[in-house]
């Protein structure tokens, strides 16, 4: 009886935590997301996405944020690229972790994230997705949170990630960085449930979650804001669906095409 009561009370106080949840707060003096970020910079004109290019066709597009990329390459160098191989961008079928640093760059035109972070022709802010599924392997955001002391970056940056433990190790590497969760409902072998249902989202330290905006309806959305957890949505390329999120309240609206 006594065992039973007690599976009772965690049931009871686990999904409390999951529906009642707050995101942490926002970090003092950190980056403020704009309304608009550009998706991989801007690439619909003809850049290779998550490129020095495509993140300067963003800035000449009048875009102050951009969403990118990020994955260790062999010679663990934090590069700038979204997919685990090279076939879609390069028609290579290598994965990114099998080649150097240079070697990317010479292949795909692909840039390190100290690239990025130095060059004075991308924008101000950068909201920096770590490509990770790993469980135990935090080395992905240890090499990034380096290279972002070493710049000096800790004010332009915002970090987001589908993985929930690299969000948590995030907060403890630079706290003073803001940290966002990605979900989406999406049917993947890859996307297990625990992952669409955000039952880990009470106890990484996220600031703000990162939805695709496919699943979220604006009742929803402004549940979420009521209970005190900002949303933003990706990938919104119709400008009457960002009108009607940003309308009920999401902080910023990542897209291919609107500004």
């Amino acid at each position: 009886m006594y065992f039973t009561l007690l599976i009772l009370v965690a049931i009871a106080f686990l999904a409390y935590k999951h529906f009642y949840w707050k995101a942490d707060a926002w970090p003092v003096n950190s980056i403020k997301p704009p309304k608009y970020q550009g998706h991989r910079g801007y690439w619909k004109g003809g850049a290779q996405e998550n490129t020095l290019a495509s993140f300067k066709a963003a800035k000449d597009r009048g875009l102050t944020m951009v969403e990118m990329d990020v994955r260790l390459s062999k010679d663990g160098h934090v590069v700038v690229f979204h997919d685990d191989d090279l076939k879609r961008i390069a028609g290579d079928p290598r994965r990114v972790d099998e080649l150097t640093a240079a070697e990317l760059k010479q292949i795909a035109n692909i840039p390190t994230l100290r690239d990025v972070l130095l060059s004075p022709d991308v924008p101000r802010f950068l909201n920096i997705e770590l490509k990770t599924n790993k469980a135990m392997d935090r080395r992905l955001e240890e090499k990034v949170a380096r290279v972002v002391r070493e710049t000096d970056s800790f004010t332009r940056i915002l970090f987001s990630t589908f993985n929930p433990l690299a969000v948590k190790e995030l907060h403890r590497l630079l706290p003073q960085v803001p940290r966002a969760l990605l979900a989406t409902k999406e049917k993947d072998p890859a996307n297990r449930w625990y992952l669409k249902l955000l039952v880990l989202g009470p106890y990484v330290h996220a600031n703000i979650l990162h939805l695709d905006h496919r699943y979220v309806t604006a009742n929803e959305l402004r549940r979420y804001i009521k209970r005190g957890v900002p949303v933003s949505f990706w990938t919104v390329n119709e400008q009457s669906r960002a009108d009607e999120l940003l309308a009920n309240g999401a902080q910023s609206i990542i897209s291919d095409t609107l500004r």
